[in-house]
């Protein structure tokens, strides 16, 4: 099935690591990619800023076409703020409550695809 990635960093000149690699793949047609280079302008965008701007897609893939969903990377605050994105895509793509979505995710945890 289609394979999305969303890949953060501070700057995208320093920090895009396996990017031919990925324009390889996006040029393949079997990757679309949404990056989020925090530094790289004033207004710091982050991934779950891409995130929520996929929504639909995100709700569709997960929802409707069984995918996964994968978190890589800091353990700080990133995993928060990504749960917080997807409850956010879940409850505007969904139309339903924050307890709904919540329970969304939660099963899709049991499940193993979150």
């Amino acid at each position: 099935g289609p394979c999305m990635l969303f890949f953060g960093a501070r700057y995208a000149k320093y920090e895009y690591l396996y990017r031919e690699e990925f324009e390889q793949y996006i040029n393949e047609g079997v990757l679309t990619m949404h990056t989020a280079f925090s530094r790289d302008q004033a207004r710091k965008i982050y991934v779950q800023h891409r995130i929520v701007e996929a929504g639909p897609t995100i709700a569709q893939m997960m929802l409707r076409e069984n995918g996964h969903f994968y978190v890589c990377g800091s353990a700080r605050q990133v995993p928060e703020d990504i749960y917080a994105a997807m409850k956010q895509v879940m409850m505007t793509s969904e139309g339903c409550s924050e307890l709904e979505a919540e329970a969304t995710l939660s099963n899709l945890k049991m499940e193993g695809r979150y």
